[in-house]
């Protein structure tokens, strides 16, 4: 089985309110995940401005190490096509990275879910079957 880094499944960018403005909000999240993502560049992307009470809480649970109870609260606000990552934790990996020295932002979170090595090797077989 390949072990190698594989790409996220989903990449989101979690930003303290009041955030960029929609006109930028795309380019910027995207720009933050090509500086610190810490998987091959790849997968969807997804952003998020919360208030700071709810930012701070989600801020916090990542600095406690919930990795998964944070992703789910921020997966859950992104729509249905967000929802089929929220608590697979026997199919993806939910990492966590923060930078609270973004110039423009101060702090700004970024999630990547990312598949498991089973999962990728499962559907490569699945695949050379067909």
């Amino acid at each position: 089985m390949n072990l190698s880094p594989h790409p996220p499944a989903i990449n989101v960018v979690v930003f303290r309110s009041p955030g960029p403005d929609d006109d930028r909000i795309e380019s910027l999240s995207a720009d933050f995940v090509e500086r610190k993502t810490v998987c091959p560049l790849g997968g969807g992307l997804g952003f998020l401005v919360l208030q700071p009470d709810d930012f701070d809480r989600v801020w916090a649970g990542v600095d406690a190490g919930d990795a998964l109870g944070t992703a789910s609260a921020c997966l859950f606000h992104l729509g249905q096509n967000a929802h089929q990552f929220i608590d697979r934790s026997e199919d993806f990996i939910y990492g966590w990275v923060g930078a609270d020295d973004e110039p423009e932002f101060h702090r700004v979170l970024l999630l990547q879910v990312v598949p498991r090595p089973h999962l990728i090797e499962m559907m490569r077989r699945r695949a050379e079957a067909n």
